[in-house]
């Protein structure tokens, strides 16, 4: 049977779990989608600016967190601050229509498996290749131009870094670590060119 819910998010990674918790947060309920059979734990550590570290303040995330933690830890945060069947897993999305029933808009999400799911509003947290964004007619994924290296080191008996940001900047190089605990740091370094032969990679 078609389900219809009132706001589907679709995309189940860091955006899309904290527009769910700050839509709880004023009352609304919404149902996030997501591809994956569990919350991604793509990419190490995530290092968390003042405006991002003010909006989880807001929506009442934040004291759970330390502002270098694993992407993991701060998903699973969110995914706390919503009851346990606001998240579909294993949802992967292949289209979306738009109907017009009893005169007003709906929007009909069409899904691998076949299954359909009705929707008064959408909200697309999908990623590079966003089939909400497919449907609403927005521009393809472009290259920026850049390259990163990025990675995790472990210390079993302790790196010794203060838990402070270092960065090295030099014509158009950047590298950097962060610590996130006593025993791991996160490493990066970018570069504003591709590497030869990575021309048709995308870098975001």
């Amino acid at each position: 049977m078609e389900s219809c819910e009132e706001v589907v998010i679709v995309g189940g990674g860091i955006a899309g779990l904290a527009t769910a918790v700050a839509l709880k947060r004023v009352g609304v309920q919404s149902l996030v989608l997501e591809r994956s059979q569990e919350l991604r734990a793509t990419g190490g550590a995530l290092t968390l600016f003042p405006n991002a570290w003010r909006a989880l303040e807001v929506i009442g995330v934040a004291n759970k967190l330390v502002r270098a933690v694993h992407r993991k830890v701060l998903l699973e945060a969110l995914a706390e601050e919503l009851p346990s069947d606001a998240v579909r897993f294993s949802s992967k999305l292949e289209s979306i229509k738009d109907e017009i029933i009893d005169g007003s808009s709906i929007s009909t999400l069409r899904f691998e498996d076949g299954s359909t799911i009705r929707a008064k509003v959408v909200i697309g947290c999908d990623g590079v290749h966003s089939v909400v964004a497919q449907w609403l007619g927005l521009t393809t994924a472009v290259r920026s131009g850049r390259s990163a290296v990025r990675a995790i080191a472990v210390f079993p008996d302790g790196h010794g870094f203060e838990r402070d940001i270092q960065q090295f900047v030099d014509d158009g190089k950047r590298a950097g670590i962060v610590p996130i605990n006593d025993k791991e740091l996160f490493w990066f370094m970018t570069h504003t060119s591709l590497p030869p032969g990575w021309k048709n990679c995308f870098f975001f």
